[in-house]
């Protein structure tokens, strides 16, 4: 692949165009092809994320760390066309003392006062599709009824650094413990190098996450009567083995999930429990 500055930049800006805003064209499939390789990879090599961040209460306008957020994913890739890509999902994590860092089997809340489970935090595995225009998900039980509208880009492009966004809308309605009824957005933003991007020989690069988003309560919070939100942040890192993942998030996950850890590519390719 090599994609051009002329494809990803617009109009001598540092921006690249939403792929939704071009004509069907191959510049659809470059663009596409850049977020997989940075998002993911071209072959069918285990991809591993890793985030950590913080989750914070939106109340009478003040902004409140709740809980810490410890997230990882496992994910495969498939080609299915030059518009499509098939992505293979699997999502473990847990909560954690937003002070201590511990990791949280209850969650007190500070505005209803209840203290409440958490629910496992274990989505998929799942597929979902990216595409030139957008993610796409397939009729799924763990999300029961949903509406959905995503955007891949645009790109922003500066010597060699290249930040492209994914991001996503979503009302769901699922008797899944850990989404139940809410509205969730995100925004997740993939940083790499350009160089590395437009390497024929490479087919995954090196590549950062941020992530942001803002939702409504769940219901598992034990939020009811409460008026306000969630929002949060995180960083992370894509890496290629399980063992690269950091430690502390492996300590927990591998007692959490022992066996789910003990053989991921397996989980990965089983049926999801419902």
């Amino acid at each position: 692949m090599d994609i051009s500055r002329r494809t990803l930049l617009s109009a001598g800006c540092a921006m690249l165009l939403p792929p939704s805003l071009y004509a069907a064209n191959s510049q659809d499939a470059e663009l596409l092809e850049a977020l997989v390789k940075l998002r993911g990879t071209l072959d069918d090599r285990l991809v591993c994320w890793w985030m950590k961040g913080m989750r914070y209460g939106v109340v009478n306008e003040r902004i409140d760390p709740i809980y810490g957020m410890n997230t990882g994913g496992f994910q495969l890739y498939r080609k299915i066309a030059d518009d499509r890509y098939e992505m293979r999902m699997l999502e473990l994590g847990y909560f954690s003392n937003p002070v201590t860092g511990e990791p949280l089997r209850q969650f007190a809340n500070p505005y209803s006062g209840k203290t409440v489970d958490i629910p496992d935090q274990k989505l998929g595995p799942y597929t979902v599709y990216l595409t030139t225009k957008g993610v796409e998900i397939p009729r799924d039980p763990a999300f029961g009824e949903f509406e959905l509208r995503t955007q891949l880009g645009p790109a922003v492009v500066d010597d060699d650094d290249i930040w492209f966004r994914e991001d996503g809308f979503i009302n769901v309605d699922s008797d899944h413990p850990m989404m139940g009824k809410h509205t969730y957005n995100e925004f997740v933003t993939y940083h790499g190098s350009m160089s590395d991007v437009q390497n024929k020989a490479l087919a995954t690069v090196p590549a950062t996450v941020t992530y942001q988003s803002v939702t409504s309560w769940r219901k598992w919070m034990g939020s009811e009567g409460v008026d306000g939100h969630t929002t949060a942040r995180a960083a992370g890192r894509k890496v290629f083995a399980v063992e690269d993942m950091p430690e502390d998030y492996l300590r927990v996950v591998r007692e959490w999930y022992p066996e789910i850890m003990s053989d991921v590519m397996a989980a990965l390719k089983s049926e999801p429990d419902r």
